[in-house]
């Protein structure tokens, strides 16, 4: 099967990449690269490009038929990637999170492709507290990342009928080693900060759910939706994750300090409480078939201390717009390299 991966050379992306084609998949990737192409972690565990059939260098506002010629599948992981991205400009974050994705979904199913699976989030819950969450509780998107989520969720699901079978993702938060690494999320940046400071420091109260999902075990929840009969998910919403993996942020700084060693939990001065907080079950995609995620977040910390220590990380490289969405955003923008829609100037 050959498959239209989107965000290819993502931080998620990567690992969907990797698990596809070491399982025999065709990959065609596209991605606007708006990343460097360094490799975070060790290249004889990720190949971040090599073994895609090819690659498109593309934002994916400007995709066209041709791109997917002859492919089998889309898997959708491109756009702008957390709340402070989507909150540079509302209209970027609709334009690029929503409504080219439903362009592609239209692509998808003219071109006669069935599979479609979207990466949406489980932002899209918003703040709700103790709750625990399924994929038939409200939606309350609070910022224009979940808002476009929920857009993109609500505009493809109306294209599906018997020939065509959009499936979305609402991925925990994810954390876990990766060739094109990011630290602007929870576990990750506990870690990086522990492990170049020696404190963990928490920005909040720490009161505060989330979930999380190591990188890997969302590529296996592709995998396994593309390996699933497509009339057993064709326009299914599956939380992709791990009940055992609802933490509040005290919690996961406690794993972490545990986790690294010699770290001490330090809350922020004048810390207050962080209304983004939820709790979601994950029962449904427990069911899918050949669907095992293997990580726990205690797993995932080992992984990431050994990533650091391979690449010697230090303060400085954690604090790098490199491995920062906003940063990297910001510093393109204002050195004049995208233009007014958030497109590369040529």
């Amino acid at each position: 099967m050959r498959v239209l991966l989107t965000g290819a050379l993502g931080y998620v992306g990567s690992a969907i990449n990797y698990t596809l084609t070491r399982q025999g998949y065709e990959v065609v990737g596209l991605d606007a690269g708006f990343f460097p192409e360094t490799c975070f972690y060790r290249e004889d565990i990720w190949h971040a490009r090599a073994e895609m059939k090819r690659l498109i260098r593309k934002d994916i506002r400007d995709i066209s038929e041709d791109d997917l010629r002859g492919c089998d599948a889309v898997v959708d992981f491109a756009g702008l990637a957390n709340d402070p991205s989507g909150e540079l400009n509302p209209v970027w974050t609709d334009d690029i999170n929503h409504q080219a994705c439903v362009m592609l979904a239209k692509w998808a199913k003219k071109k006669g492709i069935s599979r479609y699976i979207f990466a949406s989030s489980c932002s899209v819950y918003g703040a709700r507290g103790e709750s625990i969450l399924t994929e038939e509780s409200p939606v309350e998107p609070v910022s224009a990342y979940a808002k476009a989520k929920v857009a993109t969720e609500r505009d493809v699901r109306l294209l599906a009928d018997r020939h065509f079978f959009p499936t979305f993702l609402r991925n925990a938060t994810a954390f876990g080693a990766s060739p094109r690494m990011r630290f602007d999320l929870v576990v990750n940046n506990l870690a990086a900060y522990g492990y170049t400071t020696g404190h963990v420091k928490i920005l909040s109260d720490g009161t505060a759910w989330r979930p999380n999902v190591h990188i890997e075990d969302i590529a296996l929840a592709v995998l396994a939706c593309l390996e699933s009969p497509s009339e057993e998910i064709g326009g299914d919403t599956l939380n992709v994750g791990r009940d055992s993996e609802n933490h509040q942020v005290r919690e996961l700084a406690a794993l972490v300090s545990e986790g690294l060693g010699n770290c001490k939990v330090e809350v922020a001065k004048m810390a207050g409480k962080d209304p983004r907080s939820y709790r979601v079950s994950f029962s449904r995609i427990s069911k899918l078939r050949n669907y095992r995620p293997q990580w726990s977040v205690e797993k995932g910390i080992r992984e990431l201390k050994d990533s650091f220590e391979a690449n010697r990380l230090t303060y400085e490289m954690f604090q790098s717009m490199d491995y920062h969405n906003v940063m990297r955003m910001q510093h393109l923008i204002s050195a004049g390299k995208l233009d007014g829609t958030l497109r590369f100037n040529n």
